[in-house]
């Protein structure tokens, strides 16, 4: 066999190699959300978000309270009730449609198929959404496929149009995927002129369709599309503060958890300059949140890098020349004029969302990696694909800890009512999952302990509150205490945090880090019993 016929064959092993000794995993946070979704979608194809959860503190519709469409319900429903290392393999298909299409577009666009696929498929947000059974490795599969066939087809219309389907159909998975429908029209437009313009539309409609059948779909269902919800759930965070801090928190998640700032150096002038923006950027945070020490420098570094990333992506100037050739690379050719489209429109969107996770970067990063390897030496290349494949594993070695930790304080706080029967639970992820799994309810937001009933509470995982008034006895605490050897996914005491921008706290931390160096414990636990309450 031929080394070039060889390399897919190795690029498929190395990211299977991060995923396959996951396969165990445990429900981690928005799984269990997405696994009552499948469900739902088990009962009730038709109406998958008509199920009842109580996933903000009160028990209410998932059509009211899960922002997300229900392709992930409908796609997991047939393992719903299957061991979770099923569920997770369940999802691989999507790994390999995603490797597929960073392949081809890594081909098209840097003549690098095997480094594009490697830093797109390998990045550490990447790979952890490959480890979960959320929506957003559907999501990235369809992104880079769709588009991937779109640019990269030399093929008729009628062999296109498909591509756009499928690129459509991110939109079934999250609603984020509409944001890049207008790509679509805006590839032959950009490649071929007003000679596009048959291509646009056809390629622009077939991208709309899945979404378009969707919300009538909603209508028939609920009564009124979802997406139509849904936005009124996330526009709720546009004050001028909220926006600062998205754009603080996504310029420090692409640096730290997307695109690791190696490429950029092969354009060290500009990558200098995003670098100082970007640090000050991060500073603008840090003050903003009230980081100090730890916290601060995690910020301040990881703006810097976010900058260095987006600084080497701004067109250089005709003759500015490259290390493969003297001159046309680096200006802003019809590629490179699609890729920052895709860029940046999808930052933009970004900021209307409710909080920032890494995840959420997932189907608009791509082209800083593509414009990165159109520019960067092969030393680069070399060195940013084992740098950012280590990060991943060491930051999935730990988000597995985080999993695990919550799988067995719900054992030992279940372990503790052994003689009474399942109690009344606090927090959710993992936790609420595996607790509701052994019998125990959810706390409703502000209601009593009822007298008599245990009553576990989970500090990490965002604990609803009692009611005021209730009366509780302390029976038992303990914690899962976290590895000093790791990179960290979630921090209080460095207020890091790479599934959101925020930390579970009495007042809410805030978070711009998507991990750090710390010792904290990855999860407490509390369990009490409810009391009479005096006359």
């Amino acid at each position: 066999m031929a080394a070039s016929s060889r390399t897919p064959l190795l690029v498929a092993l190395v990211l299977l190699g991060l995923v396959l000794p996951f396969l165990g995993k445990p429900v981690h946070i928005d799984d269990a959300n997405f696994l009552v979704l499948a469900r739902g979608a088990a009962l009730d194809p038709w109406r998958p978000h008509a199920i009842a959860i109580n996933w903000q503190g009160t028990t209410q519709p998932a059509f009211e309270v899960l922002s997300n469409p229900p392709g992930i319900g409908w796609w997991l429903a047939p393992v719903v009730d299957a061991p979770v290392w099923v569920q997770h393999l369940w999802m691989l298909p999507w790994l390999l449609l995603a490797a597929a299409g960073a392949w081809r577009l890594g081909d098209h666009f840097a003549g690098r198929p095997a480094a594009a696929t490697l830093l797109l498929c390998g990045a550490p947000a990447a790979v952890l959404a490959a480890q979960a059974l959320t929506p957003d490795l559907p999501l990235f599969a369809c992104t880079l496929a769709g588009l991937g066939g779109i640019v990269a087809s030399r093929r008729p219309l009628a062999a296109r149009w498909p591509w756009a389907l499928v690129l459509g159909c991110a939109a079934l998975f999250r609603y984020s995927g509409a944001a890049l429908l207008p790509l679509a029209a805006a590839w032959p437009l950009l490649s071929r002129g007003r000679k596009g313009l048959r291509s646009a539309v056809v390629l622009g409609a077939a991208a709309a369709l899945p979404i378009l059948l969707l919300g009538l779909h909603d209508v028939l269902a609920y009564g009124e599309p979802h997406v139509v919800a849904m936005t009124r759930f996330q526009g709720v965070a546009d004050a001028p503060r909220d926006v600062a801090r998205k754009l603080v928190a996504t310029l420090c998640m692409l640096g730290g958890a997307l695109v690791l700032p190696v490429l950029c150096w092969s354009r060290p002038v500009p990558a200098l300059i995003g670098a100082v923006l970007g640090c000050v950027v991060g500073g603008m945070g840090a003050s903003m949140s009230g980081q100090t020490g730890i916290a601060a420098l995690g910020t301040l570094a990881f703006g810097a890098s976010g900058g260095a990333v987006l600084g080497a992506l701004v067109p250089g100037a005709p003759g500015e020349g490259n290390w493969r050739e003297p001159d046309p690379a680096r200006r802003l050719d019809r590629s490179a004029a699609f890729l920052l489209l895709w860029l940046v429109g999808g930052l933009v969107f970004l900021l209307k969302l409710r909080f920032t996770a890494a995840r959420y970067l997932l189907p608009f990063f791509a082209p800083a990696v593509l414009l990165g390897l159109r520019m960067a030496h092969p030393r680069a290349v070399r060195v940013a694909i084992p740098l950012t494949l280590v990060l991943a594993g060491l930051l999935a070695a730990d988000d597995l800890g985080l999993a695990r930790a919550q799988l067995d304080l719900a054992r030992r706080a279940d372990a503790v009512a052994a003689q009474q029967g399942p109690g009344v639970f606090a927090g959710h992820w993992g936790w609420q999952h595996h607790l509701e799994a052994r019998g125990w309810t959810a706390l409703e937001e502000d209601a009593p302990v009822p007298a008599g009933a245990l009553f576990a509470r989970s500090v990490a995982s965002w604990p609803q509150a009692a009611a005021d008034d209730s009366c509780l006895v302390p029976v038992d605490a303990f914690e899962a205490p976290g590895p000093w050897y790791l990179p960290r996914v979630h921090s209080w005491t460095h207020a890091a945090n790479i599934h959101a921008s925020v930390v579970s706290a009495e007042p809410p931390i805030e978070t711009y880090s998507p991990w750090t160096l710390a010792t904290d414990p990855y999860d407490r636990v509390t369990v009490q019993r409810g009391c009479r309450t005096a006359p």
